[in-house]
């Protein structure tokens, strides 16, 4: 009896011992289970629960972001950031004005009057005025633009630029295209020896530039051609034969700046367009009193056939200049010019 019950007993504990293992078993597995999703007994939801959960669309990033991508608040996925522009245009001009600035829409009605460049660039202001932001080089302290107009002419180019040679200093042409028919090789000695060149019309005739904006702008690109058929450029300064005061109005200036001109007067004169032959010394002492309290002056004289006082007065004229402590200077359309008021009341 003993025998079977102690076969019994020890049936009984292996039932026993297999119970045991099986029910500890699950026991670690749910701990281990509860391990995984709970941390500091704090439970971590899954991101994606909580989205579904709210009905919301669960945002893709981008493997190269496109733009900067903005800081998020309480949990709102990110937006789409479109590229950032600059909505005013950018304005780009190079020294060779390949690429110049755009010129503006017609000035409103009231619109103040300014009728200058200033250095920075800014141009002149008027009612229905038009005219392109511009990019000047800077200047030294004191400088002076030689200018001579009308030309050329055999009787007194040659001896100005011999003068400018031996002086060593430069100025600035502004030709007749009908002289440049008559003397291109005048012209080509101008800017082989490194002078400016501006456009003076072709006629010199009032009556046929001034009666319209159209007309004078025909003159202009006729004596361009002429130019570039003659040396390869096609100057960008211009000079209005008398000067803008009495002949310019706001349309003049218009049809100039959307051909990309620049137009220039001057704030000096010799004084050697009163007479047919005006004294040397007077001409010289034009020149003296105008002078004193300017930093930057652009001269008139002429080298029309009949102005040889002129050609006498240049070096004394000159020598004044480097005595004040002038630079000399090339017109081009990176100097900020000198115009005269009157253009811009009309």
């Amino acid at each position: 009896m003993w025998k079977n019950n102690g076969q019994t007993w020890r049936a009984t504990l292996v039932m026993l011992t297999l119970l045991s293992s099986v029910y500890l078993s699950g026991c670690q597995q749910d701990t281990s289970t509860k391990a995984m999703v709970s941390l500091a007994g704090t439970t971590v939801p899954s991101q994606t629960s909580e989205l579904a959960s709210e009905g919301k669309e669960i945002p893709h990033s981008p493997d190269i972001p496109q733009g900067p991508i903005p800081e998020q608040k309480n949990g709102t996925p990110p937006e789409t950031v479109p590229p950032i522009t600059d909505q005013t245009p950018t304005v780009l001009v190079d020294e060779s004005d390949n690429n110049p600035a755009p010129t503006p829409p017609p000035a409103l009605p009231q619109t103040p009057i300014h009728p200058y460049y200033d250095l920075s660039g800014t141009p002149p202001s008027a009612p229905g005025l038009a005219m392109r932001v511009r990019i000047f080089n800077e200047e030294p302290p004191k400088i002076a633009y030689l200018t001579f107009d009308d030309g050329p002419y055999p009787e007194t180019t040659p001896r100005i630029l011999k003068i400018l040679q031996d002086e060593g200093v430069k100025a600035t042409f502004f030709v007749l295209g009908k002289q440049v028919e008559s003397y291109p090789n005048l012209l080509k000695a101008e800017y082989d020896q490194g002078e400016g060149i501006g456009n003076h019309s072709y006629s010199h005739n009032y009556h046929l530039l001034y009666r319209s904006p159209e007309a004078f702008i025909a003159e202009i690109k006729q004596t361009e051609e002429l130019i570039f058929k003659t040396i390869g450029i096609r100057p960008r300064i211009v000079r209005a034969p008398g000067g803008t005061q009495g002949h310019f109005h706001v349309n003049y200036y218009n049809a100039l700046d959307a051909a990309d001109y620049l137009i220039y007067d001057w704030n000096v004169s010799s004084g050697d367009a009163a007479a047919s032959h005006v004294p040397a010394n007077q001409l010289v002492r034009n020149i003296e009193s105008q002078v004193p309290g300017r930093t930057r002056i652009v001269i008139l004289m002429h080298d029309a056939g009949a102005k040889v006082t002129t050609v006498d007065a240049l070096p004394r004229i000159i020598q004044y200049l480097k005595q004040q402590g002038y630079a000399f200077g090339v017109l081009t359309p990176k100097v900020a010019p000198v115009l005269f008021p009157g253009g811009f009341h009309g």
